[in-house]
Order: structure tokens, then sequence, then C-alpha cells
């Protein structure tokens, strides 16, 4: 019982997709929808998404987790990122960066500013589902490189 209520919980998690592909945003929210997360946002823009990420984490619901690309316009993120860490509001708010960058250097500077894993595209989408229960039970992740974990 304890772990079914543990599990219900975990659905209810509050997740922030910040993806300038509408493509890409659309499908993490629908494998994330499809695997019981209930509570998910789309905002159109990573500046926007820093908005909603900010006021919320002065109200009563913040956001448990933000899933982001890195190459977008205006904030991309790494920006978006160190924007989260740097605020004493939001320093302890989960990030998984899902990016087709599959640089070493790029992933190491992601992990290091606070990512709490990073996923390479294309992925699969269950094995960012498994990245994402972990992410929010407090697990550390390797990186996912691509199809496979990263060697």
């Amino acid at each position: 019982m304890f772990l079914e209520i543990q599990m219900s919980d975990l659905y209810k998690k509050k997740i922030i997709i910040v993806e300038d592909s509408e493509f890409s945003r659309l499908l993490i929210d629908v494998k994330l929808k499809n695997a019981g997360f209930t509570n998910t946002h789309l905002p159109l823009s990573s500046v926007e998404a820093w908005e909603q990420i900010a006021q919320a984490q002065l109200s009563d619901h913040p956001f448990d987790l933000v899933i982001s690309d890195l190459n977008m316009p205006d904030l991309d993120g790494m920006d978006l990122l160190s924007k989260i860490k740097d605020d004493p509001m939001s320093e302890k708010l989960k990030v998984i960066i899902v990016s087709a960058d599959a640089d070493k250097p790029i992933q190491n500077i992601a992990l290091s500013l606070g990512a709490s894993a990073y996923v390479t595209k294309p992925f699969v989408p269950e094995e960012l589902i498994k990245v994402v229960k972990a992410v929010l039970q407090g697990e550390e992740i390797p990186p996912i490189k691509g199809m496979f974990p990263a060697s």
C-alpha cells in the first residue's frame, strides 16, 4: 500500500517541458501522460518557461521537474539551467537536459551546473520515462546517449 501511495504521488509531480520544437515538446508530453504523469506544463518558449518557474517557486505549487532542450532561441538550456540553479527559490529544482548535442564536454558542463540527468536525442521514450521516475525519486542517473546508455 505504501508503494502504491508513493507511486501515485510520483505521477502527480509538476513537470515543465521546455522545448522549442513543437513536435518534441508534444512527444515528450504525450509519453509522460501515457506513463501516468498528469501535471505537465508546456510553455511556448524558454523565456516563458523561466517566468513560469520563477512564479511557481513562489507559490504553494512549485515545479518538481524541468525537462529542457539545450539549443533554443532567446534563452538556451544552459542559461535556463544556470538561472534555475543560481536562484535560491529554485536551486533545488530537478532538471533533465534532453538534447541532440552528444558531446561529452557539454554533458559534463550541464551536469556540473546542476542538471540531474542528461539524455541525448534521439531517445527511446521509455528510457526517458525511466529517467524521469528515477530523478523524481532522487536516484542518480548516468547520461543516456541516444538509444543506449552512455559508456
